[in-house]
């Protein structure tokens, strides 16, 4: 069908504004599985640039502005005054009229002469209806061609063609009445003057209204006209359904009216009495006033955001001048200016949310500590928070259409016999060697002393400013620990009585490592495992207040950000004793970009945070938690059969130090002579042996999500870093690949017998399997993304593109 077809017939995507299409034949639909393949990348990819790309550093800046301009709002821009407000509108109200009397030929300088002046020079016929609108205090609001919007100019104009008032009673009524005879001489004579009547005089009146009538402008700063909102608020009243609304016994008409005349939010004496100096009304020079305290708050808001949308610009422009190596003024045209501008990015988006949200969270922490709950709040920034909320809902719903299309597209892909697929069917049956996972006995236990000595590095290189000692001492405690239980298990993991884990000087183990030849994949793969081993992980189980057993929490104070494991350390120390030492300069780096751009595919899928292969995750934490009851199980799938020949509490302990080690036992996987381990994902290849009921649907739900799927990214790197970068065996990358998806599908078999299952199982055994098949079913999800990132790598290894020389 063709990219050019399918964008023709199915769907038309574009960033700014998605369509679906339906089709009705399903012959246009049918593709290529290359054509498919290409299609669905294409959307990934426009999936990905719908996503935020915000790193630490923006997130950083974003939080720190709006802590920033959070603080100055508390401490400059002050509590919201409508009374404040009012007076600075007042004022200004007062010079307009002024100013506009003095235009149409006005000579004194006094409010009351320039109201009196302008009201004598552009009379309307409404003004005779005031007592039928309940008199002068009401009238403007009641009256509805006193109201400044286009519904009181359409009443102004109508009453200027029908010769009647439009407006509501006392009670809320709408009320058409006669415009009295005195009062018609205001009134056009023919359709020209009737149409300037309605339009220029009505405006000049209104004028002269906002400041108070001439009679009333003095007292308590007049009457006045409702603003446009409260106007709306007093048209939309006489609607059958808002006319018969309450709150607290009172009318919607009656609220209203309240609010004009400033007695509802007015304070009261003891006696119940409206004191005086707390009257402020909301006609239009209120509402001004509101206005005018927004604007006040807008200040701090405004703030924020031109300082997160600055940095967004910024960043772009030196990320785009990075790529494109600028070195002269004319390479400077070759940057995208689109990309610069600070609008309409998901990354700017995500930054503007973080920023207004720690300034609101800020803001109403304040305003709740304080008890100054509506008067300290900004309002501005509530509503921005808001925006930006929606703005991320927005990338959100786009990305969903996307990804429904994409699925749509995947569902088609897997119902098409692609060359890939006879290739992997007729190659189904051969077997796997795992050889090139393997590691042999002096191999795995150079792993082991190289996770030993990387503790110790991090041992030394701890620095704590308060205890640093006994953290120290409870590290040193930990990693002795550690080490005996890999001594005390290693002859059962390597399935001979007579293995002995050796543990060597730094000379020494140079010397193994140069005896092993550091050129071949294993010292690679150790590598990776080495870089992914997290020291300080419980090893043993304890008794909680109910009598659970859960795990320890004796070395739980080195988890925290400051006293635990040093992932940047741990990497250098291995990178500047090991890698570099064995002509394999830069190469952790590789490896751990690799990992973490694996990882971050993986856990978009998921929607969770796996960051390494910390032991606490996973399958670890239920062998603690069961305290051994599972512990064969797990150790026949990851460690091997014949480890199980410990028991109780040692075999659970040497299951948690071995598993944290990174090295599979290699009983039951097909491997070479010689070979006793596995490691850099190959375990996942050899899921569902021995693993019982469901094949490897039980063991994906054995392991754990997060440990499969972290298997998987192990996987991944070997493939891309190992096998093809560096060994360019593109031969046995497809053979992986290839088992890979036999596994997948391995597992999706496993799942039919486990909902067969589930059918047919009591409500207690139900429960506990339907967990099991909603942690599968993830699993095997994220598997799939890895199986199509390993397919795409290998694709493009084999016809040239992205293969490193």
């Amino acid at each position: 069908m063709g990219a050019g077809k399918y964008a023709e017939v199915n769907n038309i995507i574009e960033l700014e504004n998605i369509e679906i299409e339906v089709v009705t034949d399903p012959k246009e639909i049918y593709t290529e599985a290359n054509e498919l393949e290409s299609i669905i990348f294409d959307l990934d990819s426009k999936i990905e640039m719908l996503s935020s790309k915000a790193d630490k550093w923006d997130c950083l800046v974003a939080l720190g502005s709006g802590i920033v301009c959070g603080i100055i709002d508390m401490f400059c821009v002050g509590e919201f005054s409508l009374a404040h407000g009012r007076e600075i509108s007042s004022k200004n109200v007062d010079e307009l009229v002024k100013k506009i009397s003095k235009m149409m030929g006005c000579e004194s300088d006094d409010l009351k002469s320039c109201v009196k002046f302008l009201e004598d020079k552009f009379p309307i016929p409404a003004d005779g209806n005031t007592p039928d609108f309940g008199g002068g205090l009401q009238h403007h609001l009641r009256d509805f061609a006193h109201h400044p919007n286009i519904v009181g100019l359409v009443f102004s104009l109508l009453t200027q063609f029908t010769c009647k008032s439009y407006g509501t009673d006392v009670l809320g009524n709408f009320i058409i009445v006669d415009v009295p005879q005195r009062s018609r001489i205001f009134i056009g004579e023919n359709n020209s003057s009737k149409i300037i009547n309605g339009t220029l005089v009505w405006f000049f009146h209104l004028i002269s209204d906002i400041a108070g009538s001439s009679s009333t402008v003095g007292l308590s700063g007049g009457t006045g006209i409702p603003g446009p909102i409260l106007s709306i608020a007093k048209e939309i009243s006489v609607l059958p359904f808002f006319k018969n609304l309450k709150m607290n016994d009172m009318s919607m008409s009656e609220l209203l009216s309240k609010l004009f005349n400033g007695t509802l939010l007015a304070e009261h004496d003891d006696k119940g009495k409206i004191i005086k100096d707390s009257v402020v009304k909301l006609d239009f020079r209120g509402e001004m006033g509101i206005a005018v305290e927004l604007g006040k708050q807008a200040i701090t808001v405004i703030a924020n955001e031109c300082i997160v949308r600055t940095f967004y610009m910024i960043r772009q422009l030196a990320q785009q001048i990075k790529q494109i190596n600028v070195r002269s003024i004319d390479d400077f045209k070759k940057i995208d200016i689109k990309n610069i501008l600070p609008v309409d990015s998901p990354t700017l988006t995500r930054m503007l949310t973080i920023a207004t949200g720690v300034f609101t969270a800020l803001d109403v922490s304040e305003a709740v500590i304080t008890n100054k709950y509506w008067v300290s709040i900004n309002y501005v920034g509530v509503g921005r928070f808001a925006l930006a909320l929606e703005g991320e809902m927005v990338w959100a719903l786009k990305r969903r259409n996307l990804r429904k299309i994409r699925d749509m597209y995947e569902k088609f892909y897997r119902n098409v016999f692609a060359d890939i697929d006879k290739r992997i069917y007729e190659r189904i049956g051969e077997g796997m060697e795992y050889d090139k996972f393997g590691l042999n006995e002096e191999q795995t236990e150079i792993l082991y002393n190289m996770e030993y000595y990387k503790t110790i590095n991090d041992i030394e290189c701890t620095k704590v400013p308060v205890g640093g000692e006994k953290i120290r001492e409870l590290k040193r405690e930990w990693i002795e620990e550690w080490k005996a239980y890999m001594t005390a298990g290693f002859s059962g993991f390597m399935n001979t009585g007579n293995a002995e884990l050796n543990w060597y000087t730094l000379e020494e183990l140079d010397e193994k490592i140069k005896d092993n030849d550091p050129k071949k994949p294993w010292f690679r793969l150790v590598l990776l495992e080495a870089m992914l081993f997290e020291p300080y992980f419980p090893m043993s189980t304890e008794t909680d207040k109910k009598g659970n057993e859960v795990p320890t929490k004796k070395y739980s104070k080195l988890n925290s950000p400051i006293a635990g494991y040093k992932k940047g350390e741990g990497d250098k120390y291995l990178e500047e004793r090991f890698a570099a030492v064995h002509r394999l300069s830069g190469y952790l780096n590789r490896l751990r970009k690799c990992y973490d751009k694996v990882i971050f595919e993986l856990n978009d899928v998921l929607k969770t945070a796996i960051t390494s292969i910390v032991i606490t995750s996973g399958i670890t934490i239920l062998a603690v938690a069961t305290a051994g009851a599972f512990a064969p199980a797990i150790a026949v799938t990851l460690v091997g059969a014949n480890f199980t020949g410990l028991s109780g509490a040692a075999l659970t302990s040497a299951c948690l130090a071995y598993l944290g080690g990174g090295a599979i036992a290699a009983g039951g996987f097909g491997m070479a002579g010689g070979t006793i381990a596995i490691v850099g994902g190959g375990a996942v290849l050899g899921l569902g042996v021995g693993a019982g009921v469901g094949g490897a649907a039980g063991a994906v739900s054995l392991m754990g999500k997060k440990n499969t799927i972290m298997q998987s990214a192990k996987l991944l790197v070997s493939v891309r870093e190992v096998f093809l970068n560096d060994e360019k065996d593109l031969e046995y990358s497809n053979t992986v690949y290839e088992k890979y998806v036999q596994t997948i599908q391995d597992i999706e078999k496993g799942l039919v017998e486990l909902r067969l299952k589930a059918d047919t199982a009591d409500k207690i055994e139900k429960k506990e399997l339907k967990e099991k098949i909603k942690s599968t079913e993830e699993t095997a999800r994220a598997m799939k993304i890895a199986m199509k990132s390993m397919n795409r790598y290998i694709s493009s290894y084999e016809v040239g593109m992205g293969i490193k020389k």
